[in-house]
């Protein structure tokens, strides 16, 4: 049985990089080594212009390969403005890594750097070598309106993580930014409210040539069921058989397959005592686990999924074949077509309630950039920093030039062009939305009008999906504020940190043997043996730890979090 693919839609980059925000997602930038070259193109800026370098751990964020000095490109016209060219050095793997060998040894650090790591930053910023923006900008462009208008409580979290202003965050959205930057469009509030990156999309034109609907997915039972089903009709897709279910490659353990999956049948990181607890250890989880052993056993995705790298997932979601995937919905790029949609949450067959942990302070940010104390162009940079901040940087990088890539409503909001949309797509050639680190949602959706169904189906499509979780009925959101564990909490050189080492490589592995179980009760064995282990390795001792500091931080915030189910 054959069925026909969907219309291609453009990409809603300007909404699924703010869902993206919220996410801790990983990638791969398809095995590219992006240490690139500036290429001057020849103009009077170009001669006198100066390059620095800009460093970043972050393997799956590509910003233009090649710096044009074309005032009449996203690059060329901040050159114009800052007098600065960049050459981009984005190790395809390993990049903290480098960036520890770099900080032990006496060499130049790269004069920006963009790091998501917690344990890194606070290394980094241990050694002296990056400034304090503050200071940074005093000396350097004390007219710079991040000294007069950065969200105060923004900042406040930055610096009681950081012991100072060091980092300039990305994706900022917090109630002070918002008393600035209000929210144009009702759009933007429902997403706010409710996006969510992580849960299951359901592919609606297999779903209709299957016979089912989107009330058959939303328990445990239904979706194995419909799993069972849709591979027994053998359907296909220009030749090539259906698969049922998609997971999130290398990266379903940690914020992806699995922990949406512990999400939906209710586990949480802290027991009903109000206790700090891994939550690998929730009974909650081993119905997760289970879930995904039943589907690997019914032959619903194939093993090698486990393995691969983004790439791999966003062709297998762009085929059009995949009936559903569960995981993190952010980079896998399937709002290119409108077919995709969600059933929201995976009822448990046992009951338990589904949950949905989200921090109400403000964030202080997913990518995090430095300024090196060693660069040789300090005013430039800071010039560069506060354009890039500015309104006007804000409206160039995020959204191109106005007349070619965007209007201006009578409402004075920014409107995409086709060619805008288009340029926003081609990011990594443009430029047009791809310097992330200064991504400022509040701001974006302050001016932005709200997508239609005519004006960006995929922008309507990414919500759809992305709000179907957070809207389930009966669903418990808890705030995760004091369960932020800092990176740093047990000293690096301690015994407990060694401990914890082990316990993730060992969880990494032995999750991945739980799943591939050849019956039940190896399942069962399996998972009683990890358990046993995790114990050993001193997991409990380590959640004593952080017990204490959750402990802390809750009384602090005047937050009280107790478990929902076990």
């Amino acid at each position: 049985m054959k069925i026909k693919k969907g219309n291609l839609l453009i990409p809603a980059f300007l909404i699924i990089a703010m869902v993206l925000a919220g996410c801790t997602s990983k990638g791969n930038n398809e095995g590219v080594n992006y240490s690139t070259k500036t290429a001057l193109q020849g103009n009077t800026q170009a001669q006198t212009s100066s390059k620095v370098v800009w460093f970043s751990t972050v393997d799956f964020w590509n910003p233009p390969k090649t710096w044009s000095t074309d005032p009449k490109t996203v690059a060329g016209a901040i050159t114009e403005q800052t007098g600065l060219t960049f050459e981009f050095n984005i190790p395809a793997q390993n990049g903290a890594t480098k960036l520890n060998l770099m900080l032990v040894s006496k060499e130049d650090l790269p004069d920006v750097m963009t790091l998501t790591d917690p344990i890194l930053v606070g290394k980094l910023i241990e050694t002296g070598k990056v400034w304090d923006l503050d200071e940074f900008l005093t000396l350097y462009d004390p007219e710079s309106h991040i000294l007069k208008d950065f969200p105060a409580d923004v900042k406040e979290v930055i610096e009681a993580r950081d012991g100072g202003f060091y980092a300039y965050p990305s994706h900022i959205n917090s109630p002070d930014a918002r008393r600035v930057y209000q929210l144009s469009e009702q759009y933007y509030r429902d997403l706010l409210s409710f996006g969510y990156n992580q849960g299951i999309i359901v592919n609606q034109n297999i779903l209709k040539e299957a016979g089912l609907t989107l009330d058959n997915l939303r328990t445990e039972a239904g979706l194995l069921a419909a799993y069972q089903k849709v591979k027994d009709l053998n359907l296909e897709i220009d030749g090539a058989p259906v698969i049922p279910l998609l997971v999130d490659g290398k990266a379903y353990q940690e914020y992806s397959t699995l922990s949406f999956l512990q999400d939906t049948f209710g586990a949480m990181p802290v027991d009903k005592q109000g206790n700090y607890r891994d939550v690998i250890l929730a009974q909650e989880t081993k119905q997760a686990l289970e879930f995904l052993y039943k589907a690997q056993r019914g032959g619903y995705f194939d093993p090698g999924q486990l393995t691969v790298d983004n790439a791999a997932v966003k062709a297998e979601i762009a085929t059009g074949r995949v009936f559903t995937f569960i995981g993190n919905m952010a980079n896998n790029a399937y709002f290119n077509n409108d077919y995709w949609t969600s059933s929201g949450a995976i009822l448990s067959d046992n009951g338990t309630t589904p949950v949905l942990g989200k921090s109400f302070r403000p964030d202080g940010g997913w990518m995090k950039t430095f300024i090196s104390k060693s660069t040789k162009e300090p005013e430039k940079l800071a010039k560069w920093l506060s354009f890039m901040t500015s309104k006007e940087g804000m409206l160039l990088h995020s959204f191109g030039f106005e007349g070619v890539d965007y209007t201006i409503d009578d409402q004075g909001l920014v409107v995409k062009t086709k060619q805008g949309i288009k340029n926003a797509t081609d990011y990594m050639n443009t430029g047009v939305f791809a310097f992330w680190p200064f991504h400022h949602n509040a701001f974006i959706w302050s001016v932005s009008a709200g997508p239609t169904e005519e004006t960006d189906r995929s922008a309507i499509t990414v919500y759809r999906a992305s709000s179907a979780y957070s809207r389930t009925s009966g669903i418990q959101i808890y705030n995760t504020a004091p369960l932020i564990i800092p990176g740093d909490l047990l000293p690096v050189d301690s015994d407990l940190a060694n401990d914890e080492m082990k316990i993730k490589a060992y969880k990494e592995s032995q999750i991945a043997i739980i799943i591939m179980a050849k019956n039940d009760e190896e399942f069962n064995k399996q998972y009683e043996e990890m358990i046993v282990q995790l114990k050993l390795l001193g997991i409990e001792a380590i959640d004593k730890e952080k017990d204490n500091y959750f402990k802390r931080k809750s009384k602090g915030y005047g937050v009280e979090v107790k478990g929902i189910n076990s």
